[in-house]
């Protein structure tokens, strides 16, 4: 990877000596702005372009270079990449599109591409992308004119899928004042892809920040393993949010779960920041250079009342703790300046301070205060007037946050022309409203709370499965070509250690008087073509006695007999009735970009109405586990609320913890449901009176 960053020399195929094209102003971005390395061009005709050499061949080059960078038809690439490969080339970037339009020999082009690398060992960029860029040494792969080249690279790396999105990054970032450092566009991913170049900027020691705009995943499970040991902050644009579920009617786990749901749990359970656009983008990277938000409790001070009003607003938004200044603290005012009107309080109303050390001081008492983990500011002043002011007031404060390492989260508020001057000019990053500041510390504190959870996961526990039974079950299905029956599900259950309740197989022969279990009791069909019971009338819940048994199987047959198109009966099943409790969901599947997950919700019949559910990634630990139900809206309902006895938390959690082993250590599994599973009061246990599984085709 390193050669893509650190190239000692570039080739470029499809450069002109008559006329303007896209290889061409690679070349002359590289040559006019600083890079140091060696330039080459091949084109149609022989020539020089601004004193770089241009060859009609690979092959006449006096050297061989670290990397080939293609701008030519699609159709040409593959014999010049084979001419490339003899020359002993073995990096390549393929910045031209339109390979998907072509076919040879029935192959497609991209196939081709990909046999020619892996015969030469070349590894790729591309196709349709425009490859790498490197500020440190002045090296850029894009084919469009750069301007406004940092003299010294930043800390901050840039990764993304589209090339357009990517170059409009960069302009930001410039009009932000951030300082980027290297940058690579994917493009349609051939080869190398985000989790490439993600663990190669892991280990990068000028990268600080990671960002990324992404459409999607080429090897998911890899990418959130790299960033589940990340030391650095990764933030990412996700695009391409739809619902990817097809199979939405057999499974409550895939219907919850869709792509974006399963995206959003993958990010935060690997620390990862997600953004909703180019602006929180920036900001993002802006509140992550600073010290970190390490509590809710927010100190605001503010030149004007009005903010003042509008930042406790935000502050509650955010969840953060306007507690009231200390009595030390407004002691501490009266000897820095003389109040006469406004009340001492949170949020501070400054409004009445026209000297700028004041501000300074007052910032400088409440970052020393042990009571705040961070403080918003809202500057607001005229230009024309406290433009100079407000500068000298801005270094001031870049210093008390490296001093008292406590974020300070600066709203400036002023004129268009100004903010725009300060955010270009200054590197301590300001943000435009209380609003994005409170946003901003809120970002901080996320990530600090999501890292900690984190890097402090513990270890995933480890169980034993009766492979047997499953593989048993599997291979009957199969067979049968059928899903599950609802007793063999549970039965999947119980090698996991998860038992369900007591139960008997009730045939169409069998009487009532043989089933030996303790009323009351349940009875539910089993079918191969039913997989939610409740919907077509193939449940009976508290059954009394044997009379009521034989009457409820009798009424379930009619009931069944009169549907069209009419579900098979495979037998019933029935089963000890469970004390009453919570009803919670526990489920698993396999995403098709991140792997076997697991996710928890509020059960029952209402489980896809409410849709209160916490997804991970598979396995999980205990931690992770009791994290996910404490995201819950239903949360309170463990705790017991209104009066009720505290649930058993500790036996939801095991469960959870269960099914996500399972999901990881049985790949022949392809989604399974626990619904529902009754969480009784603590001590007591749960109840699995219900499950469905589906293999793997």
């Amino acid at each position: 990877m390193e050669k893509f960053f650190y190239p000692r020399s570039l080739v470029v195929f499809g450069a002109s000596t008559t006329k303007t094209s896209l290889a061409n102003i690679v070349l002359l971005n590289n040559s006019q702005n600083g890079y140091q390395g060696k330039l080459y061009g091949i084109g149609s005709q022989e020539g020089e372009l601004a004193g770089i050499k241009i060859y009609k061949n690979v092959m006449e080059l006096p050297e061989t270079p670290d990397v080939a960078i293609f701008l030519t038809p699609a159709k040409t690439i593959p014999p010049l990449m084979r001419a490339c490969g003899e020359k002993g080339i073995t990096h390549v970037v393929i910045e031209s599109g339109g390979f998907s339009e072509y076919s040879r020999q029935e192959k497609t082009l991209e196939e081709e591409v990909a046999q020619i690398a892996d015969k030469y060992k070349m590894k790729v960029i591309g196709p349709n992308c425009v490859g790498t860029i490197n500020f440190d040494i002045k090296m850029m792969m894009p084919f469009g004119f750069f301007s406004n080249i940092p003299a010294e690279a930043g800390k901050v790396a840039l990764i993304v899928q589209s090339g357009g999105v990517g170059g409009t990054f960069l302009r930001s970032f410039h009009g932000y004042g951030i300082t980027p450092g290297k940058f690579v566009a994917t493009g349609n991913k051939l080869q190398l892809d985000e989790t490439h170049f993600l663990e190669y900027l892991l280990q990068d020691p000028k990268t600080e920040i990671i960002t990324a705009y992404l459409e999607g995943f080429k090897r998911g499970r890899e990418f959130f393993n790299l960033t589940m040991r990340s030391p650095k902050p990764i933030i990412v644009l996700k695009s391409n949010r739809s619902q990817a579920s097809e199979k939405i009617a057999q499974s409550h786990t895939t219907a919850l779960s869709g792509s974006d749901a399963v995206t959003d749990a993958a990010f935060k359970q690997a620390a990862i920041i997600r953004v909703e656009d180019e602006i929180n983008l920036i900001n993002s990277v802006k509140i992550i250079g600073l010290p970190p938000m390490k509590g809710r409790r927010v100190a605001v001070l503010s030149r004007s009342g009005g903010h003042a009003v509008l930042s406790a607003d935000a502050c509650v938004k955010f969840g953060f703790e306007m507690i009231p200044f200390p009595e030390s603290f407004l002691e501490k005012l009266k000897t820095i300046y003389h109040t006469r009107v406004i009340a001492h309080q949170n949020p501070l109303d400054l409004g009445e301070i026209f000297d700028y050390t004041i501000f300074t001081d007052i910032l400088e008492e409440a970052l020393k205060l042990d009571a705040f983990d961070g403080v918003l500011f809202n500057h607001l002043y005229i230009a024309q007037y406290e433009a100079q002011m407000s500068r000298t007031f801005l270094q001031g404060v870049e210093k008390l946050v490296a001093k008292y390492k406590k974020p300070v989260a600066l709203a400036m508020i002023s004129e268009r022309e100004e903010i725009l001057d300060v955010s270009k000019n200054y590197s301590f990053p300001i943000f435009t409203s209380p609003l994005e500041a409170a946003d901003a510390l809120h970002i901080s504190l996320a990530y600090y709370e999501s890292r900690h959870s984190r890097d402090n996961r513990g270890k995933e526990p480890v169980y034993k499965i009766d492979k047997n039974v499953i593989q048993n079950i599997k291979e009957r299905c199969g067979v049968e070509k059928r899903i599950a029956l609802t007793n063999e599900a549970l039965e999947i259950c119980a090698a996991c250690g998860i038992e369900p309740v007591k139960s008997r197989i009730l045939k169409n022969t069998a009487s009532p008087e043989k089933i030996s279990l303790r009323y009351p009791v349940a009875l539910k069909l089993l079918s191969r073509d039913a997989s939610h019971k409740t919907d077509i009338g193939g449940v009976r819940l508290d059954i009394r006695n044997k009379k009521d048994l034989l009457n409820a199987r009798a009424q379930m047959r009619k009931t069944i007999a009169g549907l069209k198109p009419r579900p098979s009966i495979d037998g019933f099943l029935v089963q000890e009735m469970a004390n009453k409790g919570v009803e919670f969901f526990v489920g698993g599947r396999r995403d098709n970009t991140f792997g076997p997950i697991v996710m928890a919700g509020m059960g029952g019949i209402y489980i896809e109405i409410f849709k209160d559910t916490a997804i991970r990634l598979a396995p999980v630990t205990k931690r992770e586990a009791k994290e996910m139900l404490q995201e819950l809206k239903a949360y309170p309902l463990l705790q017991g609320a209104r009066g009720e006895k505290r649930a058993d938390i500790n036996a939801l959690v095991d469960i959870i913890c269960r099914i996500s082993f399972m999901m990881a250590a049985q790949p022949g599994i392809g989604q399974i449901d626990l619904n529902p599973v009754i969480v009784h009061s603590q001590g007591q246990g749960v109840s699995i009176v219900d499950a469905r599984v589906f293999f793997e085709k």
